[in-house]
């Protein structure tokens, strides 16, 4: 995949001050020199974030303070692009994204988000024609072996620091078990050992696979269903008979064998439709439910009616005894009260009492209202013996009453006793047609199967035809001859190694240092016939060497494919590390004094590090982009036609990565 880096670009917070910008050029191996903590090795991590990393690994300080906007200007095979993302600030990354494509574009003064990061991996997996199937295993779970993504190549772009020289990590972000399980997975891809129709073969024979197992699991389950149902022949002979529906046949014999019993049971079917069932209309049922809900509501509201009525009547009862007992009380008040008229007329003549013969002026008064007294008592004993008469008649209308209702209550138990009988014996007959009916269908299933199972039946033939479009699959998908691809891919890229590793003058070169995909890491075989890993063979020289290698290598190999998804550029950071501490000065020139002899070995060493980049570019026709930042001068490369140096970030010289203007 043709992608190289034009223009990496910050923009600042403070939008007075001019962006940020380093210049690279595609085809040659870009240099940038300086001092500790000038933002050297910061490249790297802004090249990955704007490429869509998950995470934004720029460091935290002066760069992420006063930068707003990480970008890049890319230059792909016919297009350009400009991608920026914004600053996650206390947060691990943000999906804000520009997003420009053209040609001769220019980076914008402020950017604007106006798409997500996924939208920029869904794009870059397109061009580079990354296959949208996964490499699901034979259950179908991805796992680590989701889809191939445009991100996962980021293994085979960057070398920074921290891997460059690890005995025990080749690739990057391969430290982890997640990225590492991907990378084993895709490694196949990359080489060229498999291909987007070979992840499509693969995928049809998981499907073709799991639908043969489903079949054949149905045909089982039917051959064991058949097995079942022959076992219980006799049983539904004897069922049919009994429910009418093998009237004619014979009573079974002890040597009847399966096949006779199905004789007659093939009966069933044409049985049925001459078998006189009763009659049941549609709705029948529900409309004698209703009408029993009805009557039913009736019958309810006659007897609460009774029990009031009942219940009145005892209350009426219960009023006339007391009236009784009221009327004898004031007829003994009305004898008391007798005498008052003979009493009037003696005090009437000379006011004396004609008991003691004392004169009272009042005893008049006293009268007077022993009289009103008496009034009042006959008023009530007239009332009194008007209401027994009253309460008669009331009664006699209530048990008139009742003997109505307890005569209509009769009548409505009567009917609601024989819609119940009714209701149960359409129910009756509903559930006896419908228990034939479900019999017949019974045998009927019994007869399909046990049919299909004696011609083999549909799911056998469909068996037969999946079997075949497997067979034509797994020939056209031989895992031996993925093997020797994978193998001759591999053979070609340790020969690679094996080049370089010369070139670089590193130990071990004659043990076949290989690259094994498994394990992600080179092996040496010695003379004696004992495997080393890469972490074995000691010294820092050879780690990074033979990270230089490979990677060289690698890229070497996959300028050779016709489709290839690996971007078309290489980042290194510090490679000088393991030669010489990293505050040494530029060496710009050979240094003088103690110990000269053996740093010069060192500087010979970081120069063959230069003449292999130097020498991979020439076999490349200058196809491959490398960026290196270092803390090495003009020393370790001068004699390299396509090094280029960018910047020499150290006081005094160029601008480091973050401008003396921002910090003001």
């Amino acid at each position: 995949m043709k992608l190289a880096i034009i223009k990496v670009i910050l923009w600042p917070k403070n939008q007075t001050k001019t962006p940020r910008i380093i210049e690279f050029a595609t085809d040659r191996i870009n240099v940038i020199t300086g001092q500790s903590a000038s933002g050297k090795s910061s490249i790297s991590w802004i090249i990955d974030y704007c490429l869509g990393s998950n995470k934004c690994s720029i460091p935290v300080g002066m760069i992420r303070d006063l930068s707003e906007w990480f970008g890049l200007h890319i230059q792909l095979r016919n297009l350009e692009m400009i991608i920026a993302r914004r600053n996650p600030g206390d947060r691990k990354s943000t999906s804000d994204l520009y997003w420009e494509e053209g040609v001769d574009l220019m980076p914008p003064e402020h950017p604007e988000k106006n798409a997500r990061v996924e939208d920029f991996k869904n794009r870059m997996n397109q061009i580079a024609r990354l296959p949208t199937l996964d490499f699901s295993d034979a259950d179908g779970n991805p796992g680590y072996a989701s889809r191939p993504s445009f991100r996962d190549m980021a293994a085979f772009n960057f070398q920074p620091q921290h891997i460059v020289a690890n005995p025990f990590t080749l690739f990057y972000k391969a430290d982890t078990t997640e990225h590492r399980e991907t990378l084993t997975h895709i490694f196949p891809l990359v080489l060229g050992a498999v291909d987007a129709g070979t992840l499509a073969d693969e995928r049809e024979l998981r499907d073709l696979e799991r639908q043969y197992a489903r079949v054949r699991r149905e045909h089982e389950k039917r051959t064991r269903a058949v097995d079942a149902w022959s076992a219980e022949v006799q049983s539904f002979y004897f069922q049919a008979k009994e429910v009418g529906l093998l009237m004619g046949s014979p009573e079974p014999e002890d040597g009847w064998r399966l096949e006779r019993y199905l004789v007659e049971l093939r009966k069933v079917p044409d049985n049925l439709k001459e078998l006189n069932l009763p009659d049941v209309p549609e709705g029948a049922t529900e409309n004698a439910v209703e009408v029993l809900r009805r009557t039913i509501a009736t019958d309810e509201e006659h007897t609460r009616r009774i029990g009031d009525l009942r219940r009145r009547l005892a209350q009426l009862d219960v009023l006339a005894d007391s009236v009784g007992e009221f009327r004898s009380e004031l007829a003994q008040q009305e004898d008391r009260l007798s005498g008052t008229n003979w009493l009037k007329k003696k005090l009437a003549e000379d006011c004396q009492c004609p008991v003691c013969g004392n004169s009272n002026a009042r005893a008049l008064d006293e009268l007077a209202q022993l009289e009103d007294l008496a009034d009042e008592v006959a008023k009530l004993s007239r009332s009194a013996a008007v209401a027994p008469s009253n309460l008669d008649k009331e009664k006699a209308e209530i048990r008139e009453e009742l003997r109505t209702l307890e005569s209509n209550l009769r009548v409505v138990r009567k009917k609601r006793a024989e819609l119940e009988g009714q209701t149960e014996q359409i129910v009756k007959q509903r559930q006896r047609v419908r228990n034939v009916y479900l019999f017949a269908g019974r045998v009927q299933e019994a007869l399909n199967n046990i049919d299909a199972a004696e011609d083999g039946g549909d799911k056998v033939r469909e068996l037969a035809r999946l079997n075949e479009l497997i067979s034509v699959l797994k020939r056209k998908l031989d895992p031996g001859v993925r093997k020797r691809r994978l193998m001759s891919a591999l053979e070609s890229v340790s020969r690679g190694i094996e080049s370089y590793a010369k070139l670089l003058m590193l130990e071990h070169q004659d043990e076949n240092p290989t690259l094994d995909a498994k394990e992600l890491t080179l092996k040496f075989q010695s003379k004696s016939g004992r495997t080393d890993y890469l972490w074995e063979v000691g010294s820092g020289q050879n780690w990074v060497g033979y990270h230089i290698a490979t990677f060289l290598a690698l890229h070497e190999y996959f300028l050779k494919l016709a489709n290839n998804p690996v971007p078309t550029f290489l980042v290194i950071d510090q490679p000088s590390q393991v030669y010489f501490p990293e505050e040494w000065p530029a060496l710009d020139e050979a240094p003088k004094g103690k110990g000269e002899l053996q740093l010069s070995e060192d500087i010979k060493g970081v120069r063959r590090i230069f003449l292999a980049l130097d020498q991979m570019l020439t076999n490349t026709d200058n196809e491959l982009q490398i960026i290196v930042t270092e803390h090495a001068g003009s020393l370790v490369w001068e004699s390299c036609k396509n090094v280029l140096l960018i910047g020499n970030w150290r006081d005094g010289e160029d601008e480091f990565l973050i401008p003396e203007e921002w910090r003001v």
